[in-house]
């Protein structure tokens, strides 16, 4: 299994420095990347976390004019201007900046979250809050998502069926 997943709890030291679990690093690694782009998220008090390409794949959504027009996109200037690309120690450490701790709340845990191709980082307490509510709209949703899997999937007709079972 490949991925971004498992929740994993980590200590943050006085100097803003911790630890990226080593599933994570070796996820990066097997697709020869050595680092992840970290930023403040737009939608709570979380960081989001992506891969190197997956932020190049949202740079090149933006308007490549848009510059010359003296427009200012939105949503790819923030993001963009407070990313911080994230490179590992040799003892797989980040430093992960003040304001990053402020906007996320953290202080000396930090949560990491598996999220499948991405992840996050939180403060403990605000996470097992939120699960709570993603728990709410995952059951809500349940329905929608299981209905959405593609019919060739070899999973589709188990996870339909499973779908309204608890």
């Amino acid at each position: 299994m490949q991925g971004f997943l498992s929740y994993s709890l980590h200590r943050v030291d006085k100097k803003g420095r911790v630890s990226v679990p080593s599933s994570y690093r070796a996820y990066l690694m097997s697709k020869e990347m050595n680092s992840f782009v970290c930023f403040p998220s737009l939608l709570g008090p979380w960081l989001q976390a992506v891969t190197p390409k997956q932020m190049q794949a949202f740079m090149g959504r933006q308007n490549p004019l848009a510059a010359f027009g003296g427009e200012v996109e939105a949503y790819p200037t923030l993001i963009c201007s407070q990313a911080a690309e994230m490179i590992p120690d040799t003892d797989g450490r980040i430093v992960l900046p003040p304001e990053f701790l402020a906007h996320a709340s953290i202080d000396e845990d930090i949560a990491f979250v598996g999220q499948g191709s991405y992840f996050s980082l939180w403060s403990p307490p605000l996470f097992e809050a939120e699960k709570i509510k993603l728990r709410d709209r995952a059951l809500a949703g349940r329905s929608e998502w299981a209905a959405a899997v593609p019919a060739g999937h070899a999973d589709a007709t188990k996870m339909r069926s499973d779908a309204g079972h608890d």
